[in-house]
């Protein structure tokens, strides 16, 4: 089981796909939606409650998370998704599983074969690649696109994954 996430403090994506041995088969997918209207505190740890009931219900082998990028004349937004992030490894931590970070292109490269290519095509082809008759929400896509690109990464070999790596066993060595 891949968990892709697409972070945002608004609205956090979450598409979890089993691998099974001759098909693909979406799990679960949704978003972490949060109120702008209560502190970032508040909107954080809401983020942190509900993916840490996510995880346990379905256990991934591993997180993927969409890579974080901020526009320079937008710096509050950069600092404001880190903390999104943070809270993404604390609750993969505390599961005990490995993250890995895809960047925007990658993902658009492995689904799209191009780099340039739309959040709408980068959607149509995640549809498609999943078997699915609709994906209305483009955070739950951006994040089974996320998980894609990693089932893909690997089924090519060229894993970044190393069991163990990004968890407590890690860490006390």
């Amino acid at each position: 089981m891949i968990l892709g996430i697409d972070p945002g403090l608004a609205s956090t994506g979450f598409g979890a796909i089993a691998c099974g041995h001759e098909a693909l088969s979406v799990f679960r997918c949704g978003s972490i939606k949060t109120l702008p209207q209560h502190h970032v505190s508040h909107r954080l740890f809401q983020i942190h409650c509900d993916l840490n009931e996510l995880m346990a219900a379905v256990k991934p082998e591993i997180i993927a998370v969409e890579n974080i990028f901020s526009m320079v004349r937008y710096p509050r937004a950069g600092i404001l998704l880190g903390g999104v992030m943070a809270i993404i490894y604390l609750t993969a931590f505390q599961h005990d599983t490995a993250v890995t970070e895809v960047s925007p292109r990658e993902v658009k490269n492995a689904l799209a074969a191009y780099g340039g290519a739309t959040k709408a095509q980068v959607r149509e082809a995640t549809r498609k690649a999943l078997g699915l008759d609709d994906l209305r929400s483009f955070h739950a896509a951006d994040a089974l696109a996320v998980a894609l690109t990693v089932f893909y990464r690997r089924s090519r070999g060229k894993s970044d994954i190393v069991p163990g790596r990004n968890t407590k066993e890690d860490i006390r060595r």
